[in-house]
């Protein structure tokens, strides 16, 4: 049994192999367009991506498929610019003139340098054997292309690397507000703010507030698992992390699991964590399945490979494993464009395979998911017809002409409906759906949106691609991109095909000068020891208040 039409692969063919300190390395790779399609295996009820080679790729359960089709992507951005031009195979020129997208997340490289060695970590500078270390003025030409190729400042993320190894990081925020950013994250592993807070817990959250001051609005931060075997990045660092980002003043924490086979049963207690230390500002669980971005043979794909329909199933541990509690990115492309009119940039234009999302309210020590107050799909499906059928904008013109209101808006048309749809309108913290939507949909503001995370847990997975699924329609509604003096690339362009963008872009603009680039490989060593040395105090650091409440909720003996 098939599915949709046919999609172009970027298939990495080998071409010969070495052999460095026992260690296998790939030379002369050659991509080569390959034809793929989505097909269904009746006896276990999987969809497979297979493709023209004969090698398929497991992508998830026919329930998790028929879920995401109900919402596929319709609408297109019209960017003001681009990279270049599209040649066929998709890997000429990042963002080109053939994207379907506008940015939704800027992502710029703080730095390659990075305090841990996570196994599967494919960018710090010890491996590449370089420092990447842009300047502000580098960051300036990135924010100002950004603008010219979208026509607006989108929001940006702040990512490494390690970006607390840096010194000047509130500068950067700085310049990313003055630019314009609507919204500022800072992806972190916490190690540093962790121990940080740990050595000194009265000085740590100015260095924080200096954060917010500048226009930070976000933390996003790893978090694989509730014990320090799956966890090894920041297990012991997190919850002094968490404390110091909240005395500092920040009330937005997202927790990034980076899930395998190694932790996926760990995922219900990681809900069950963020529940636990809700109070501390985390307002959302944002599940990375792990993608191999390295030369595998298939039998340790398979043993490694999670997809979103493997984390939903672990999830009705916690009340959200029924598959129609969850809804992929371009479920709100019409919703986010009716509420933000004209002056809305950022579009949710997504392919549906890219990744699924819900929300949950805090309810005591449990979720309550979105869908027993309202019915979401009804909703979005009234707001779809709105935007979409001219049919039903004349019947309610006509209407508004008969009770004397003159062009009525879409977005009032929405409010009079939104009661039709709401099952339970209080929430577990005393607060109206009705007029928190409400709200979100009159204002379209981001302290409206926000508004609606008080008392609420976002809960999302985003799959981002590796060599064996990669599918280029889905690059071409790719929203989060790499911003680099030379222009924007797709995310999973950028680090899938490493040696084409990656590799070679940050190679290019490397700390030049031997003499200070071996000053800063010194100093991310000693950082590195920084944390071993940390870490030599475990008995003292499990007994520590801070960590015994993070983790009180769980047995870890």
């Amino acid at each position: 049994m098939l599915f949709d039409e046919f999609y172009y692969m970027g298939y990495v063919r080998l071409e010969s192999t070495v052999s460095v300190d026992d260690k296998k390395y790939t030379e002369n790779r050659v991509i080569v367009p390959v034809a793929a399609e989505y097909v269904l295996d009746p006896e276990t009820n999987i969809v497979y991506l297979k493709k023209e080679n004969g090698t398929t790729e497991r992508i998830g359960s026919y329930e998790y498929w028929k879920r995401i089709m109900k919402y596929r992507a319709r609408l297109t951005a019209d960017l003001k610019g681009s990279n270049g031009h599209f040649n066929g195979y998709g890997l000429s020129c990042g963002l080109c003139n053939m994207h379907k997208n506008s940015t939704a997340l800027l992502n710029v490289i703080a730095t390659n340098m990075c305090d841990l060695r996570c196994w599967y970590c494919f960018f710090y500078s010890a491996i590449a054997g370089y420092v990447y270390l842009p300047t502000l003025e580098d960051f300036e030409r990135i924010f100002d292309r950004a603008i010219e190729i979208n026509g607006y400042m989108p929001p940006v993320q702040i990512t490494g690397g390690e970006p607390a190894l840096r010194d000047d990081l509130a500068d950067i925020i700085r310049l990313a507000k003055k630019k314009g950013a609507p919204h500022i994250q800072l992806n972190t592993n916490s190690v540093f703010y962790g121990i940080e807070y740990y050595k000194n817990p009265e000085k740590a959250p100015e260095r924080i507030r200096e954060y917010v001051k500048a226009g930070l609005n976000t933390i996003y931060t790893s978090f694989d698992g509730v014990k320090p075997e799956t966890n090894f990045k920041n297990h012991y660092e997190l919850p002094f992390a968490l404390r110091n980002y909240y005395e500092g003043g920040l009330r937005s924490i997202v927790l990034v699991p980076t899930v395998s086979t190694m932790n996926l049963d760990e995922i219900p207690d990681v809900i069950r964590f963020a529940v636990h230390n809700y109070r501390w500002g985390i307002k959302g669980v944002n599940f990375q399945p792990l993608s191999i971005l390295d030369r595998v043979d298939e039998e340790k794909r398979k043993a490694l490979r999670v997809t979103q329909s493997d984390i939903v199933e672990k999830l009705e541990e916690v009340g959200l494993g029924d598959m129609d509690m969850w809804f992929p990115v371009p479920t709100v492309q019409y919703l986010a464009d009716l509420i933000s009119g004209e002056k809305y940039f950022v579009h949710f234009y997504n392919s549906e395979k890219c990744g699924i999302a819900t929300y949950a309210f805090v309810d005591g020590e449990k979720l309550r998911p979105i869908t027993d107050f309202i019915d979401v799909d009804g909703f979005l499906k009234e707001v779809e017809e709105i935007y979409t059928s001219w049919l039903k904008k004349v019947y309610y013109g006509v209407r508004a002409a008969l009770t004397k209101i003159r062009g009525k808006d879409p977005k009032e048309i929405a409010l009079e409906r939104l009661d039709d749809f709401i099952k339970k309108d209080r929430l577990p913290n005393g607060a109206s759906l009705k007029e928190i939507v409400g709200r979100a949909i009159t204002e379209g503001s981001y302290d409206a949106l926000g508004a609606f995370h008080d008392g609420a847990l976002f809960i999302g997975m985003m799959h981002f691609m590796d060599y064996y699924n990669y599918d280029f329609n889905r690059v071409q509604r790719c929203s989060i991109h790499y911003g680099m003096p030379s222009g924007l690339y797709p995310f999973c362009t950028f680090n899938v095909y490493a040696d084409k963008y990656r590799d070679v872009l940050l190679k290019a603009s490397r700390v030049q000068d031997p003499e200070e680039e071996k000053r800063w490989t010194e100093y991310e060593k000693r950082r590195a020891l920084q944390v071993a040395e940390f870490r030599k105090h475990l008995d003292e650091i499990v007994e520590h208040p801070i960590y015994k409440e993070a983790y009180g909720f769980l047995d870890l003996s």
